[in-house]
């Protein structure tokens, strides 16, 4: 064993203490500063820019007319281009 090297017991020196609570208070601010900042920025902004959602549907009496009309189309549609893929 090398008789210059320091032994386990020995006691931390003052300056290694400062260290130590240097580096934790730089730990903590990078972890929670950003989240402030973020916070602090877009707290009101972005609630007063969004637009509402809006959807125009079609309203009939009967449901189930408007389900065969659609069902008719789609499958009309799908003739169409099956009629277009076995011409070429």
């Amino acid at each position: 064993m090398d008789s210059n090297s320091q032994s386990a017991s020995t006691e931390e020196l003052p300056s290694q203490r400062l260290a130590d609570v240097v580096g934790t208070a730089i730990a903590m601010l990078t972890l929670t500063l950003p989240m402030f900042v973020i916070g602090h920025y877009s707290s009101g902004s972005v609630q007063g820019n969004r637009q509402p959602l809006t959807y125009n549907l079609q309203k009939t009496d009967n449901d189930a007319e408007l389900i065969k009309s659609e069902i008719s189309s789609i499958y009309k549609m799908n003739k169409d281009a099956s009629g277009l893929l076995n011409k070429k």
